[in-house]
């Protein structure tokens, strides 16, 4: 894989308290990038001339426009925005989901997507220069499993808002992905694999992963989500991504 120098360049991410988002922070740091960071818990990572921290829920339009401004006015242009943040639960039957289980899901997994998104976006419209907005999305957009109703269809959303944005905004410089990252070993993960396979007749596929290690690693995925943003050589032409598996 081969990537320009990116040595200045600056990351928005949100949920980076850990797991992918952690993990994409400190490769990004490591390469000499700026990042801006955010998440509900606490950021392990201490703020200095090239990083920002702050602590919100996505779900809170406001604190996501005021973060933007926020990255905005320490770093100056932000080239690349990552809505990373979400949640799994909850993991029930589509019979069993509740209406109030479901709009707390999407307010996380779609309106908090949204909500950065519009914050990039009108920060991308106000200056000269391309963006780069990346929304984490999952293999649970392209189709149906049995217990993750709400996912899956805060999934399928982000991709045809990222599609839509795609479409929208190419005029002002914005490229849009949405990028399923494939499995990686998170807390996300260890709520998969503890389900029951009553509710989630596949948990014994997610067990498997884990008995064999066939997770992508943050590196893998963060490096991935570098090359389609700076190398113009591996743009994807479709908006909607799925990275590989690193191991077979």
């Amino acid at each position: 894989m081969s990537l320009p120098d990116l040595t200045g360049k600056v990351a928005v991410i949100t949920g980076a308290s850990r797991g992918l988002g952690e993990g994409i922070a400190k490769n990004y740091l490591a390469r000499g990038m700026k990042v801006a960071l955010c998440a509900r818990g606490e950021i392990p990572f201490a703020e200095n001339d090239d990083i920002l921290t702050a602590n919100f829920d996505i779900t809170d339009e406001a604190a996501v426009h005021q973060f933007a401004a926020s990255a905005a006015a320490k770093f100056g242009s932000i080239d690349l925005w990552i809505n990373n943040a979400g949640v799994l639960e909850p993991v029930v039957k589509a019979r069993d989901l509740s209406a109030e289980q479901l709009r707390h899901h999407l307010d996380v997994n779609l309106f908090g997507v949204l909500y950065g998104c519009q914050a990039y976006l009108q920060h991308v419209a106000g200056r000269s220069g391309q963006g780069v907005l990346i929304n984490i999305s999952s293999g649970a957009a392209w189709g149906g499993y049995a217990g993750w109703a709400a996912y899956c269809m805060g999934k399928a959303a982000v991709d045809r808002l990222t599609e839509t944005l795609a479409l929208e905004e190419l005029e002002n410089g914005l490229h849009a992905y949405a990028v399923a990252p494939g499995i990686i070993d998170t807390a996300m993960q260890a709520t998969i694999r503890a389900s029951t396979p009553e509710v989630f007749p596949m948990v014994d596929k997610f067990h498997e992963y884990k008995n064999n290690d066939l997770f992508n690693s943050p590196d893998f995925v963060a490096d991935h989500l570098l090359m389609l943003s700076f190398d113009e050589a591996a743009k994807p032409e479709q908006t909607v991504v799925r990275l590989p598996a690193e191991k077979a």
